[in-house]
């Protein structure tokens, strides 16, 4: 059960407060930022405002977020020393949501199960949540993560996206998921090379390392698929990729 530290409702037409409602399963929007030792260290939150800005005029949702209203919003949370929380913020037409929990803390020994699903309009990070949540109270978040496939094709995680590394390169799925923040970053700042590829679960014997990246995961290499006879044989970009996300840490 997930212990908040707050969570907090607001109308949108006038900002005046409403009983706390998550929005799971209304038509709107929601992303998860990460903060870090301060409360106004969103980590990567000009990429995560533009992004949910973008998505709520595409669900013509009449509203648009800024840092300015986060922080202010954040204003209960004041009382926390040290700050290692996921933010979550959700909106529709009416309410805007946001909540601040823990982050869990991640075991080295991580694994997946694969799972046939794909979300509805996979590439926004929508509200239409339940089969996801349905699956996620099966599992235990801090060492096991679903990942969804659809025509036998690796498509995301139902709280990551998925890099797959061979011989020095990274392999991405083309199309069908949630190109999240923490990958654009990721990809964006490293030198190595990104190849975009279809992703077969027969194919996946072939790759060094799997690795699951997000606001709440960072970086993980996963230690093998249950439903499969994989195992990790490396940790080379793992490390690698792990050391640039945490420059945003710094």
């Amino acid at each position: 059960m997930v212990n908040f530290l707050f969570k907090k409702s607001y109308r949108l037409s006038d900002f005046s407060n409403v009983p706390y409602k998550s929005l799971w399963g209304t038509r709107g929007v929601f992303t998860t930022v990460r903060l870090y030792k301060k409360r106004n260290n969103l980590i990567l939150i000009d990429e995560h405002l533009k992004n949910f800005n973008k998505s709520i005029k595409k669900f013509d949702i009449n509203f648009k977020l800024n840092k300015y209203i986060i922080l202010a919003l954040l204003e209960p949370s004041k009382r926390l020393k040290k700050y290692d929380h996921l933010l979550r913020i959700a909106c529709n037409k009416n309410i805007l949501s946001i909540s601040l929990r823990n982050r869990i803390k991640i075991s080295k020994k991580f694994s997946i199960y694969l799972k046939f699903y794909q979300r509805k309009i996979p590439n926004f990070k929508h509200l239409n949540y339940a089969k996801v949540l349905n699956l996620q109270k099966k599992i235990n978040l801090s060492n096991e993560e679903i990942v969804f496939y659809n025509n036998n094709t690796i498509l995301e995680g139902s709280t990551s996206n998925i890099i797959f590394v061979k011989n020095n390169t990274l392999y991405i799925p083309t199309t069908g998921y949630y190109f999240g923040i923490t990958l654009r970053y990721l990809l964006r700042e490293t030198k190595m090379k990104i190849v975009k590829k279809n992703i077969k679960i027969d194919d996946l014997i072939n790759y060094n390392e799997i690795l699951l990246v997000g606001s709440g995961k960072t970086v993980i290499n996963v230690s093998f698929i249950k439903d499969i006879k994989w195992k990790k044989s490396s940790v080379k970009i793992y490390k690698k990729l792990l050391n640039t996300y945490q420059k945003l840490l710094i």
